[in-house]
């Protein structure tokens, strides 16, 4: 089992600059514990969306079928959507009016997300089957106690995150909570507090994203 949210605030706590009762930390009913669990999720939200992480990638196959354009929404982001047609592969581009186009049938070229309720929007319908592959960015990345997967952290949940980067991202989530915290810059502790943030935070981008150069090995 992985850390979880609870423990990272006891750790931001005890962090030298924090001024937080690592006390009111462990109280999950205590006011402190409520307000500082408010800041880490807006903390956590932002910063888990700020990149598109590659351990966050996922593929997901489906058939569009035929008089069908609306298809059940990705639990993510979507990066791109690609059909095979006629032994090619076609990326479909990104429209956020199709429903000021005129009705029509073919091979899909274009898709949104609507809402209201939320769904997958292709143009034009369908004129007959067409496989297709759905890449995104997978944004559920609480794991609660029930092993249930959210976008929300709540008491005893954990990351959704490989173990290896899990560390480097909480050692940062941690002084950003920290320095969320503190609220007005002209705290004297906000600027070294917001430094360390990003110096942590450069370090888990660094950690966490695949080495581009040509790995040489000499003999």
């Amino acid at each position: 089992m992985g850390k979880t949210f609870d423990q990272s605030l006891i750790d931001t706590a005890t962090i030298p600059m924090s001024m937080i009762d690592p006390e009111d930390m462990e109280d999950k009913t205590s006011e402190e514990f409520i307000g500082m669990r408010r800041i880490q999720q807006g903390c956590h939200s932002e910063l888990s969306n700020r990149e598109d992480f590659p351990f966050a990638k996922y593929t997901k196959n489906i058939v569009f079928t035929k008089g069908q354009n609306l298809y059940q929404p990705i639990d993510g982001r979507i990066t791109e959507i690609r059909i095979k047609n006629d032994n090619r592969i076609e990326k479909l581009k990104y429209y956020s009016d199709i429903a000021l186009l005129d009705e029509n049938k073919g091979k899909p070229q274009l898709f949104e997300v609507v809402y209201n309720p939320e769904k997958i929007k292709i143009y034009p319908t369908p004129d007959k089957s067409y496989n297709a592959v759905i890449e995104y960015n997978s944004t559920k990345n609480v794991i609660l106690t029930d092993e249930t997967l959210s976008y929300y952290i709540s008491i005893g949940s954990t990351l959704k995150m490989p173990e290896k980067f899990q560390h480097l991202y909480f050692d940062a989530l941690e002084y950003y909570v920290l320095a969320t915290n503190m609220r007005k810059q002209s705290n004297p502790r906000w600027k070294p507090t917001f430094d360390i943030f990003e110096q942590k935070w450069n370090i888990f981008l660094r950690g966490c994203q695949p080495v581009e150069s040509d790995t040489v090995f000499y003999i």
